[in-house]
This record gives structure tokens, C-alpha cells and sequence, in this order.
């Protein structure tokens, strides 16, 4: 009966079997780790949404807030276009009367000068006061805006998920 020999098969089938074994842990790690990264890379991208949510929430009430106060102020300035108006007309109204009734030309000439006057006066009062808040609604309307969106993305879920060899 002939006896088996050793033969150097053995270690190579044992190396073999390890190298697989091995190959089989590393995949298994590879695995988990690529789990964990993309679970905490989902959990940060998840956060970097709610906080541009919000932000957007602040803008859209900030920007309401801004139109809301530009159709207050020009209902302000048209209302009080309407009460110049029919204030201007009563005047031209009451001149025309005063006029009419003036029994020399000097009475005429005065009542024509005292009228023109006081339009004159009247209308650069309101103009100034429209200017003024003419001013005040474009100070309103092109003020920046409140919310600030450059740090609402944070690319250290990018980094957390492809973790990549640090530059010297």
C-alpha cells in the first residue's frame, strides 16, 4: 500500500481559502461602510433640505411681508392724488367764482395772483411729500433681503459620503 506524500497543494489551498475568506470580510466591511457613508450621507443631505425649507419660508414671508408694504404705501400716494385733485378742482372752482364776481381789473388781477400763488405753493408742498415717500417705497422695495442662503448647503455631507485623501 503505497503512503500519501505531503505535497506542497495544501498551503496553497489554505492561502487560497484565506485570501477568499478575506476577500469576502473586505466586501463585507466595504459594504457596511458604504451603508453607514450613504445612510449619514441621506441623514445630512435630509437636514440641508429642511434648513433650505425653512429659509424659503422666511424669504416667501419676507417678500410678502415687502409687497404688502409697497400696496400700502401706493394706496397711500393714490389717495392722496385723489384728495389733491378734488381739493385743485374746489380751488379752480372757487376761483373761477371769485372771478366772475371781481368788479375791477385790479380785483381780477389780484384774485388770479393770490390763486396762482397758493396752487404753486400747494403743489410743491405735495410734491415734496410724494417725493418723500416715492423715496421711502424704493428704499423699502430695493432694501436687501433678509435671509441669507450661502450657508444653507453644507458639502460636508459630500464629503462624509466620498471621503477622499486629504491635500497636503
Amino acid at each position: 500500500m503505497a503512503t500519501a506524500t505531503p505535497t506542497k497543494k495544501a498551503p496553497a489551498k489554505k492561502a487560497a481559502a484565506k485570501a477568499e475568506s478575506n476577500a469576502f470580510e473586505a466586501a463585507g466591511d466595504f459594504a457596511e461602510n458604504a451603508q453607514e457613508y450613504f445612510s449619514e450621507f441621506l441623514t445630512n443631505m435630509t437636514d440641508a433640505a429642511e434648513d433650505m425649507r425653512e429659509q424659503a419660508e422666511d424669504l416667501t414671508a419676507d417678500v410678502r411681508a415687502r409687497f404688502e408694504t409697497q400696496q400700502k404705501l401706493a394706496a397711500d400716494v393714490n389717495a392722496e392724488l385723489v384728495d389733491a385733485a378734488k381739493s385743485e378742482v374746489s380751488e379752480a372752482v372757487q376761483f373761477a367764482s371769485d372771478l366772475t364776481a371781481a368788479k375791477t381789473f385790479t380785483d381780477a388781477m389780484e384774485i388770479q395772483q393770490a390763486y396762482w400763488s397758493n396752487l404753486f405753493q400747494t403743489r410743491v408742498a405735495r410734491t415734496q411729500d410724494l417725493t418723500s415717500k416715492s423715496v421711502d417705497a424704493a428704499k423699502e422695495a430695493f432694501a436687501p433681503l433678509k435671509t441669507d442662503f450661502t450657508g444653507t448647503f453644507d458639502t460636508s455631507a459630500f464629503e462624509k459620503m466620498f471621503r477622499f485623501p486629504a491635500k497636503a
